[in-house]
């Protein structure tokens, strides 16, 4: 993903410093799930740092519609192009679509259907555009070049331009029709089992876009070579059993798919080279965000997802639901809904529906009419950070909120630190991978058992890292378990998949000697945020957990006396954390987390 400057440049220039820590466990978090707590002292940047991300990420994809040069003569388009051993191998790119929005109806094409009809048969489903590149096979000097930069552990990726004038053979008229598009297509077993199709050529008769190859100059870094681009168009439909069992009963013939033309508006659409050059204006669009302040008298859902006014027989819509409808309509970009100072009510009152949404996958029901259903799918590219004030002013969370969702502590910088240190940009260590918080977004959908198979073939300087974790998770599990504070499969899974995402984010070493500092960001994030009570309740769970949190584990140290060091520590911040508890614990007798 590509930006003037990086993202801590940005902030910096912005005037703010954030722990780097911080914006790496916050943006492998909401890889791991789409709902992130910053809870700290007011005034100490919860609401900037998601602010400042969500400004940086849209300007990024914004920019990315207007990445032009002119080479020979001839505009080109300049996309970022992953090399795998696909490019390599097969001579084809499947392109980031988020760099074409400029140049093709993407955003218009890419729909969810409510009412789809397979012959007859209600279904729900969206369509998507897969691009690909392909070069010549015979294309020696490209292929040896992106060889070389793959057995070098680079990068991994180049700096592909295409000729804009593919882009412009690719677009074209289409023919309108009154109210359905009709198309037939064959049923076969991808149909039945993954619930997908790969569109027949037919579909483009109603797209302004063509079908087949049209040919391209490209050049790769300074390499050029002449490629084809081809779409193709892939319909996905939810899950429904009968709809399967008839595909499958039918496979081998055609079947009837109708879809309501009503679904697709190209009339907004206006490609790059129709706009004026000087009109800046032109490509830029809505922020990828907004920041929502909670009420403290929100006590439903209509706060955050509006309501069906039976009066006017219109729907009355919210700020959070007008960027979930358009987080829908962009499914390759990343929103944002910030609720800021999200306890100053209760947040199961006006939040359950969406809490019930992330976990289950399923649309939240808004409204029924004339004998219909009206329901909201959360799509998977909508990120949710609620932050949160400590003061008495506001509500504890439940544990049911903080299962569901990684808690993120922002502690106050000291005045004179702040005021006198140079701030210098922090060496991330896969900052791409890092910036696209939509990469790896299956890893959501992990079970125990995926995770297994790539776990156990990553070893650590204490043995497998599967058999590591296992130990470590039930330790802590095994002390909260006492005071009826242990947690279960959900958490076990979702640190999990933080561990894989961490992993994938050092580069995905097979010996991986730092996984301590992760883990120590999931026993903070995940397991402590629900500890709360009297020092006779909770006192001597303090203490074992703050031991299983240091290296010497059986010296069983009273928390408020040790003066800890890194040394000393397995899991540091996790530790420091601990003893301050244990410190408050005894001088108030009472001690939460949020605190």
């Amino acid at each position: 993903m590509e930006n003037t400057m990086s993202f801590q440049e940005y902030i910096l220039n912005k005037g703010y410093f954030f722990d780097p820590k911080i914006i790496e466990n916050y943006l492998l978090s909401i890889k791991v799930k789409p709902f992130v707590i910053f809870t700290g002292n007011s005034g100490t940047g919860k609401t900037k740092l998601s602010q400042l991300f969500a400004e940086y990420i849209s300007e990024t994809y914004n920019r990315s519609e207007n990445n032009l040069y002119l080479i020979e003569n001839e505009e080109y388009l300049s996309v970022n192009a992953p090399v795998n051993p696909s490019s390599i191998n097969h001579n084809v790119w499947t392109l980031n679509k988020k760099s074409l929005y400029g140049v093709l109806p993407i955003k218009e094409i890419e729909r969810d259907f409510d009412d789809l009809l397979i012959d007859n048969i209600p279904a729900k489903g969206r369509m998507s555009i897969i691009i690909q590149l392909t070069y010549g096979k015979k294309d020696y000097e490209l292929k040896d070049y992106l060889e070389n930069l793959l057995s070098r552990g680079a990068d991994n990726s180049v700096d592909l331009k295409i000729n804009l004038n593919a882009f412009k053979r690719v677009c074209d008229d289409y023919s309108a029709v009154n109210d359905f598009i009709i198309l037939e297509q064959k049923s076969n077993s991808t149909a039945y089992k993954k619930t997908q199709w790969i569109m027949d050529f037919d579909i483009f008769r109603y797209l302004p876009v063509k079908s087949g190859k049209i040919p391209c100059d490209i050049f790769v870094d300074d390499i050029k070579s002449n490629a084809n681009l081809e779409l193709k168009l892939k319909l996905t439909f939810k899950k429904n059993k009968e709809l399967q069992d008839y595909l499958k009963e039918n496979e081998g013939k055609k079947v009837e798919v109708k879809i309501k033309t009503d679904n697709f508006n190209f009339d907004n659409f206006h490609p790059i080279w129709e706009k004026e050059k000087d009109d800046s204006t032109d490509y830029k669009k809505d922020p990828n965000y907004k920041i929502v302040p909670v009420g403290a008298n929100w006590t439903e859902n209509r706060h955050v997802l509006g309501f069906y006014n039976v009066i006017t027989e219109e729907y009355n819509e919210t700020p959070s639901y007008s960027l979930i409808k358009a987080a829908k309509n962009d499914i390759g970009s990343p929103y944002f809904l910030i609720l800021d100072e999200m306890n100053l009510s209760h947040v199961e009152r006006y939040f359950a529906d969406f809490l019930s949404a992330i976990e289950s996958g399923q649309p939240i029901p808004l409204y029924s009419n004339d004998d219909e259903n009206y329901e909201l799918d959360i799509p998977d590219n909508l990120l949710i950070v609620g932050t949160v004030n400590v003061d008495e002013t506001t509500y504890m969370f439940s544990p049911k909120v903080l299962d569901r969702a990684n808690t993120i502590e922002f502690p106050t910088m000291a005045a004179k630190e702040y005021m006198n240190s140079d701030f210098k940009e922090f060496d991330f260590k896969n900052i791409n991978y890092l910036m696209n918080p939509l990469e790896d977004l299956d890893v959501r959908n992990m079970n125990v058992y995926d995770l297994k198979d790539i776990f156990m073939f990553i070893n650590c300087s204490e043995g497998n890292l599967w058999d590591v974790l296992s130990n470590e998770l039930d330790l802590f599990q095994s002390i909260l378990k006492k005071i009826n504070f242990d947690f279960g499969f959900r958490v076990i899974n979702e640190i999990l998949r933080f561990m894989f995402v961490s992993w994938r984010y050092e580069d995905s070493p097979q010996n991986w000697e730092n996984w301590e500092r992760y883990f120590d960001a999931q026993v903070k994030q995940k397991i402590l945020p629900k500890l709360h009570g009297s020092q006779k309740a909770i006192g001597q769970t303090i203490n074992e957990l703050f031991n299983a949190c240091l290296i010497e584990r059986k010296n069983n140290a009273d928390a408020r006396l040790v003066d800890l060091t890194k040394d000393d520590c397995r899991y540091y911040t996790s530790a420091v954390k601990l003893q301050n508890m244990a410190k408050i614990l005894s001088n108030q007798r009472y001690v939460s987390f949020i605190n």
